[in-house]
């Protein structure tokens, strides 16, 4: 059972790491070329390591009658997650949204138990639930809040579009942690990226978006976000396939926002005020809490 665990809190800050230094890079983009072109090019870069590692260490399994359909309903959901989340974003306040998005770690733990039965002790429980904590408060522009509560306009435009991202996103990894059990996770995972990269395309088509880059210079930020983006799925995927306890995994994994708080004070001279430091300990004392039970 110990080794278990540890693969699923490696698994988890394998997330954190990935997807906090993705949202780091992204932040060179989007204000550029948008949320759709980033998306699609991450995703498509994304593919490139795995085929990569598949083309070195080929390993082909054995479909099953549904397997097909499962790994294309994987791929569809996710693009559709991520498009989602980014139109709530332009529509409302992140502010409000981010947070409310972030909550999708302690609904796959309550459906993990539900649904798959994990068992989820106190003291576990307690350490998920302050990593959780200071999950909120580093999404929380604590600042934005108070503005908005004063001058009495604090929006819920965006608000149909996140929940739905955020209900997609889990039941999407607690069907991926089922999937994925005991069963070889770099073919499957390089499938539904390919899924999710070809939903993106065809959706910028009937959208009539154009996915051209002009500024070479971005190609390098795409180049990173993909890879750390596929870098953080590759260690959540080889958790959800090595461990049973995915609930630690999709908590600790929801703490990227600490790494890409911590880069963008490092390189971009960005402050950190004393709620975001606050929860940079919270979620550290969570991490070292369901490291010890």
């Amino acid at each position: 059972m110990g080794n278990n665990i540890l693969i699923a809190i490696t698994a988890g800050l394998g997330g954190m790491l990935g997807w906090g230094f993705a949202d780091f890079f992204a932040k060179k983009t989007i204000d550029k070329i948008g949320d759709l072109r980033t998306l699609f090019w991450q995703q498509l870069f994304g593919v490139l390591p795995l085929l990569g590692v598949f083309l070195v260490h080929p390993e082909v399994p054995k479909l099953h009658h549904f397997d097909p359909l499962f790994l294309l309903i994987f791929g569809i959901v996710e693009a559709l997650t991520y498009l989602a989340l980014y139109a709530g974003f332009s529509e409302g306040q992140v502010s409000l949204l981010s947070p409310i998005f972030a909550s999708y770690s302690v609904v796959v733990v309550i459906l993990s138990i539900l649904i798959l039965g994990e068992p989820l002790y106190f003291k576990r429980s307690l350490a998920i639930l302050i990593t959780f904590i200071g999950i909120l408060l580093i999404s929380t522009d604590v600042n934005d809040l108070e503005s908005s509560f004063r001058k009495r306009a604090l929006r819920l435009a965006g608000l149909p579009q996140v929940v739905t991202a955020l209900l997609g996103f889990s039941f999407w990894l607690l069907f991926l942690d089922k999937f994925l059990d005991g069963k070889p996770w770099l073919p499957y995972l390089l499938i539904i990226r390919i899924v999710v990269a070809l939903t993106l395309l065809v959706y910028a088509a009937t959208k009539r978006v154009s996915l051209r880059i002009v500024d070479r210079t971005l190609w390098k930020f795409l180049v990173c976000i993909g890879v750390f983006d596929v870098a953080a799925f590759s260690f959540v995927s080889y958790g959800f396939s090595h461990s049973q306890y995915p609930s630690i995994i999709a908590v600790l994994s929801a703490t990227f926002s600490l790494p890409t708080i911590l880069l963008a004070y490092f390189f971009l001279g960005e402050r950190i005020n004393r709620t975001q430091i606050a929860a940079a300990f919270t979620i550290l004392c969570g991490i070292v809490l369901i490291a010890l039970n």
